[in-house]
């Protein structure tokens, strides 16, 4: 793949209130992602990053966070229900070699942290004094150890925070146990797995093999990683990744805002084919947002500009957990505003791999503009990269130099906070000399040629909602 692009294919309130009126073909997304498998692909997209297929304790009303059992993937009748929120295993299957023969690989979401829904519970002591009585105990009955026969209970996870004896919430840890050495700490949710114990290390690893093996998948998103133990990661995408020929993408979702802590975490895992979510470059774009942002030092910003990680970068704007409906649990703002200038600076840049949100794509009425953006990296976006010396606080441009091997390749990105109207100019080289260029986005309609130092006159847009421009060269006629 050349300038890779993921496509992240689901949201939070997906199939519900009136996204469930307004889009019902999401009621059935793997159906759906079938249907649109060769509009995806030719809008430019090379991956796509699926949620959580497997069951969950709200049957069909989970999103797949709250894992139940990881091996049935809309198979079993279990949770009330025999498919997923998304669709059965047989549509799953028939999505993903629809994609296959469109050239788009997929990626899972594994959610490996904890599991949710146990079928009973269980009496057990806790590592300080007393017993307490935990929702331990999950017997699948619906898959008749179908792929395993592994039966769980509380000797496979560290600890929950509820005991149903007394009535009570906290942090309850078993005895004979410690939390896992994970990143930060390993409790999160539900009854957190021990992946000290071999078991059901062995289990989730297997788990892993099959999903690629057997149904086809091409790499996995891990959910919540700076909670599982550092060790699992490490090992899963080795054993997993050793047990095939594909070329796999491994991408860690730590949530850490600064850039040295996401680096610490690359180190700490250890494992040269994990990539991570830059979420210190999204913090950027909510500056950028508020018109806050200093963009002299944009450049700098992010684990997609730090030596020797920029390309361990997975870069985006929103996803399920950033943009959702009403007050977001985790605090975070909704990019709101100077949106398309955030996904102009990471679709153009040549480190990182850009992901695009559905919900961007297909139910904010961004498509237009964002298959634009997606056409001119995969046609323009080549060569020696470098920004500008006209950058200041609030304009910033960025340059390709295209290469020899793509014709007609180079671009010119600009993006502004200046929202007046008038027509922002700065003086640009763009390392090709005597070349006419337009702009692809359409914001602009003037041409501009450079002259014998390829240089010239750049602009852009003084708006919030059009105040950025690609600029590529003119196909010679």
């Amino acid at each position: 793949m050349e300038n890779p692009i993921i496509l992240q294919a689901f949201y939070w309130e997906m199939n519900t209130g009136q996204y469930a009126e307004d889009y019902p073909a999401e009621e059935n997304l793997w159906n759906l992602l079938a249907k649109r498998a060769a509009e995806i692909a030719d809008s430019g997209f090379d991956l796509l990053w699926l949620p959580p297929a497997n069951k969950g304790a709200a049957g069909t009303d989970d999103v797949g966070y709250g894992t139940y059992d990881l091996w049935d993937l809309g198979e079993f009748e279990q949770k009330g229900t025999k498919r997923t929120k998304y669709g059965t295993k047989a549509e799953l299957e028939r999505a993903i070699k629809k994609l296959h023969q469109n050239n788009l690989k997929v990626i899972y979401d594994a959610v490996l942290n904890h599991r949710l829904g146990a079928d009973a519970k269980e009496n057990v002591e806790l590592k300080e004094d007393g017993q307490a009585e935990v929702w331990t105990v999950f017997n699948f009955p619906g898959r008749k150890n179908k792929y395993s026969d592994l039966k769980l209970n509380w000797q496979v996870f560290d600890g929950v925070d509820w005991d149903e004896r007394s009535k009570r919430a906290g942090k309850f840890l078993f005895k004979c146990k410690e939390w896992d050495d994970s990143y930060e700490e390993d409790y999160l949710m539900g009854a957190d797995i021990d992946y000290e114990n071999q078991v059901i290390r062995d289990d989730v690893i297997k788990w892993g093999k099959w999903l690629v093996n057997e149904l086809d998948f091409d790499g996995f998103r891990f959910d919540a990683s700076k909670h599982v133990d550092n060790s699992m990661i490490h090992d899963f995408i080795e054993e997993v990744n050793n047990s095939t020929d594909k070329d796999l993408l491994f991408i860690g979702e730590a949530w850490v805002n600064e850039e040295e802590r996401l680096i610490d975490y690359l180190k700490t895992v250890d494992q040269a084919k994990l990539h991570v979510f830059d979420f210190p470059l999204r913090e950027s774009f909510v500056q950028l947002m508020q018109g806050s942002l200093d963009l002299r030092w944009l450049g700098d910003h992010g684990l997609v500009n730090q030596a020797d990680f920029k390309e361990k970068a997975v870069t985006f704007v929103e996803n399920h957990d950033t943009e959702r409906d009403g007050k977001n649990e985790y605090g975070t703002e909704t990019i709101i505003k100077r949106k398309l200038q955030a996904y102009a600076y990471i679709l153009m840049r040549k480190e990182g791999i850009p992901s695009v949100f559905w919900k961007d794509y297909y139910i904010h009425g961004l498509k237009a503009q964002l298959d634009k953006l997606i056409s001119a990296r995969k046609k323009f976006a080549y060569g020696p990269a470098y920004e500008s010396e006209a950058n200041d606080e609030n304009t910033y441009s960025y340059i390709r130099a295209g290469k020899a091997e793509k014709p007609n390749s180079g671009l010119v990105m600009m993006i502004t906070q200046h929202e007046n109207g008038e027509i922002i100019e700065k003086k640009i080289n763009t390392g090709q000399a005597e070349t006419t260029y337009y702009d692809y986005t359409g914001n602009l309609a003037e041409k501009i040629s450079t002259d014998q130092e390829a240089e010239a006159v750049f602009k852009v847009k003084a708006s919030a909602e059009e105040g950025y421009s690609i600029w590529v060269p003119q196909v010679s006629e």
